[in-house]
C-alpha cells in the first residue's frame, strides 16, 4: 500500500558488525523526492536523524508529492556500510 502525499514517513536502519549492533563513526541519511531534489542529514549535526539505541537510527520524511521517493543510509568508521530503499507516494486527489 503506498503512502499518501502529506504523510510523515518514518524510515529505520541498523548497523551491525559480526551480528552485533554498533554505532558508526559518521551516519549520513539522504533522500530524493520525485522531482529529483536530494536532501542530506548527518547524525549529530541535523536533528532529523534520531538514535533509538546502539546501532539503531531513524528519520522522518515529510512526503509532499506523489511519485517514487528514494532514501539511503551510509555509515563510516566503526561500522562501515550502506542501505537504500524506496517507497511510492500517491498524490492527493482533493
Amino acid at each position: 500500500m503506498p503512502y499518501i502525499a502529506d504523510e510523515l514517513v518514518r524510515v529505520f536502519v541498523t548497523f551491525e558488525v559480526n551480528s552485533v549492533l554498533i554505532d558508526p563513526t559518521t551516519i549520513v541519511f539522504k533522500y530524493k523526492n520525485p522531482a529529483g531534489t536530494i536532501t542530506a542529514w548527518t547524525y549529530g549535526v541535523d536533528g532529523q536523524v534520531v538514535k533509538d539505541g546502539v546501532g539503531t537510527y531513524r528519520a522522518d520524511i515529510n512526503v509532499n508529492a506523489g511519485g517514487t521517493w528514494y532514501f539511503r543510509w551510509t555509515g563510516t568508521g566503526a561500522a562501515q556500510g550502506a542501505a537504500q530503499d524506496s517507497f511510492v507516494v500517491t498524490a492527493a486527489n482533493i
